[in-house]
């Protein structure tokens, strides 16, 4: 993939850390920063997205009731998302 030259300030306390993850990591620390951001940029059109589907859901009516919140709040971490059971017309 192409790339292009991109500047930006740093805290001298965050390129400290940077630079340290890169050389544990045998890495450049523009390869590292290039990964963060690209993390950073997919974690958030991945919520975008989550938020666009869940008012797309609500604005139909659909939605997941208190009470199955409440228990999958209160149950292990690795219990999955409970499932809409509300639906409105």
């Amino acid at each position: 993939m192409p790339t292009i030259p991109f500047t930006t300030r740093l805290d001298t306390e965050l390129k400290a850390r940077l630079e340290e993850i890169a050389q544990y990591e045998d890495r450049s620390t523009s390869y590292v920063a290039n990964r963060a951001i690209q993390n950073f940029v997919e974690e958030r059109e991945a919520t975008r997205e989550l938020i666009k589907v869940g008012l797309n859901l609500a604005e139909k009516g659909v939605s997941i009731s208190e009470s199955a919140i409440d228990s999958w709040l209160n149950s292990p971490e690795d219990t999955p998302f409970p499932k809409p059971d509300t639906f409105e017309q």
